[in-house]
């Protein structure tokens, strides 16, 4: 069988939060957990005459040595490895690293300010998971109560997909959440959603909301250990795609969310149902 790690992103203790989070879903799903640290890459400048040492191998080095330091936060029962990365931005470094590794998900720490929805995640080659703390957690509270945010897109499907799964191998509660200006429409995307789900064993509950469904949902992850959404593409600018509710929530919901990007389908051999990251090619 072939392996999907859950990768984590490690740039220091602002992001052991992350590493813990990536260290209990990839427990969950029974795949490794890659720690992945980018150090900044300086080519050698061209010269007809001998250059003197450059510094990569001394960033190279703290790099890894910081990675040693965060298996610390990953917990117990699981395979961690460590990956050092040359980088010319961080962003294309984990990218890069996903596709290579063929991994089901990748982990960062807090987005403050949405950097990471709008430079990785359109071109993600599968879902991100930010998780909400600047600083390291003593222990990782049981994810006992997903949500997941369904308006009957193609990625809200797909993140309807992913939460599913991740319910299952948590054995954790699914919320399905709707939210549409009309009540009608909100109780259809339930009505969407519940049909997809009832085949499956996982516990289910619903919830419609009439309004804003960013503060809407921002509201609702107050209640839950997890939120999965979707973002959508469709060839508009990049700052309509993300200027909206994923972005929303990556940076104001009180829970780890986990947001599946816009190019993704169905792959029921992966360990959450959707695309991994070599089926990009």
């Amino acid at each position: 069988m072939s392996e999907h790690p859950v990768i984590a992103g490690y740039r220091g203790l602002d992001s052991a939060d992350a590493v813990a989070l990536g260290g209990l879903l990839a427990r969950a799903l029974g795949e490794p957990l890659v720690l992945a640290g980018a150090y900044r890459y300086e080519p050698a400048a061209l010269s007809a005459r001998a250059l003197p040492a450059t510094d990569n191998a001394r960033r190279a080095e703290a790099a890894a040595h910081a990675l040693r330091r965060a298996r610390d936060f990953a917990g117990p029962g699981i395979d961690v490895r460590e990956e050092v990365v040359p980088s010319a931005g961080t962003p294309g470094a984990l990218i890069a690293l996903a596709r290579d590794r063929d991994a089901c998900m990748l982990v960062l720490g807090r987005d403050i300010h949405g950097r990471v929805t709008r430079s990785l995640i359109p071109r993600s080659p599968c879902p991100v998971a930010v998780a909400p703390f600047s600083v390291a957690l003593p222990r990782t509270t049981p994810i006992g109560r997903i949500g997941v945010a369904f308006d009957g897109s193609p990625t809200a499907r797909w993140a309807l997909v992913a939460a599913t799964r991740l319910a299952l191998a948590l054995d954790a509660e699914l919320e399905i959440l709707a939210v549409g200006p009309p009540a009608g429409q909100a109780a259809t995307w339930v009505h969407m959603a519940r049909v997809a789900v009832e085949p499956t064993a996982v516990r289910w509950t619903s919830r419609a909301r009439v309004g804003d469904p960013k503060g809407e949902l921002a509201t609702a992850a107050a209640g839950l250990d997890l939120l999965v959404c979707g973002t959508r593409g469709h060839g508009r600018p990049l700052a309509a795609i993300l200027g909206s509710v994923s972005t929303h929530l990556v940076t104001h919901a009180q829970c780890p969310v986990v947001v599946v990007p816009p190019a993704v389908w169905r792959n029921d051999d992966g360990p959450l149902g959707i695309t991994a990251a070599a089926a990009y090619g």
